[in-house]
């Protein structure tokens, strides 16, 4: 495969800000991969402790939940060529009006400002080129994206013009795309919850999980990464046993359903369509 950003080294940085551990991988594991192989400095912040997640391996049950899932999470980071993992260490916050979202520690009560002055610290001193979040869904509806969403994008905007990253991209799921992949998955027999409905973990409001293609500006090919992906997937194995449904696909199938990973540009002027997110930033 060739790269638009072979060869950058050092002269790009993406800062990915990611809820829970695990996020990193199934959204952009293969970015992540994908930017580490090519020379981009790759930074990952993880804001909860993800302490809330069902611990789905029983071989893993009995563990201190947050301590598992945060070295399941530097695991992944390490298959995945990630440079520096942050993990800010609130608490996860559970499903939207869950007893649990009243926890003081639940990360949907932490001040945006705060937070998102954490995020400047980091922004500060590792001056990225290109900041990735979730768009204002969170993906699912699930509050710690949503609240992942808006620290992320506070400290974009509150962040002095001389570190702020030259872009700004959102992580997408683009509708069609969506309803491709649950279809291809339960045609091989696999009962993946779905696009339609959204699953238990959605939120409330979210009926079907994706958003209008037209806002898809980037659509990163990540063929050559698929394998690194899909074993950083394997190292959250209290969230993702061999059972899941992420892991059961076969390789051909996760090839065709899990070639590109989408995004769109919010800010940084961009192509039409670009094929990574350093495109345009030279």
């Amino acid at each position: 495969m060739t790269g638009h950003v072979q060869g950058y080294g050092s002269r790009h940085t993406l800062l990915a800000v990611h809820a829970h551990p695990d996020d990193e991988t199934i959204t952009t594991g293969g970015t992540l991969a994908r930017c580490g192989a090519e020379g981009v400095r790759t930074i990952v912040v993880t804001c909860t402790t993800g302490d809330l997640g069902e611990v789905r391996d029983p071989t893993l049950l009995g563990q201190d939940v947050a301590a598992l899932r945060s070295a399941e999470l530097e695991a992944a980071c390490r298959v995945l060529g990630v440079s520096r993992l942050v993990q800010l260490g609130y608490g996860d916050s559970g499903m939207a009006g869950t007893p649990e979202n009243d926890r003081p520690t639940a990360f949907v009560r932490a001040d945006v400002e705060q937070v998102a002055a954490r995020l400047i610290a980091i922004v500060d001193a590792e001056r990225p080129t290109v900041m990735v979040a979730y768009d204002e869904t969170g993906g699912y509806g699930h509050p710690d994206h949503v609240r992942a969403h808006e620290v992320a994008v506070a400290a974009y905007r509150a962040a002095p013009p001389a570190i702020r990253p030259r872009r700004l991209c959102f992580v997408r799921f683009p509708i069609t795309w969506s309803r491709t992949f649950v279809a291809a998955l339960r045609a091989a027999g696999i009962d993946a919850p779905g696009s339609a409905p959204a699953g238990a973990d959605a939120g409330p409001s979210v009926a079907e999980i994706g958003v209008p293609d037209d806002l898809v500006t980037a659509a990163v090919d990540v063929r050559a990464y698929l394998a690194l992906k899909r074993s950083a997937l394997a190292c959250h194995a209290s969230q993702m046993p061999p059972t899941h449904f992420l892991r059961r696909m076969p390789r051909g199938l996760a090839e065709r359903v899990w070639s590109h990973e989408f995004f769109s540009i919010e800010v940084g002027e961009s192509t039409p369509a670009v094929t990574d997110l350093f495109e345009g930033l030279d």
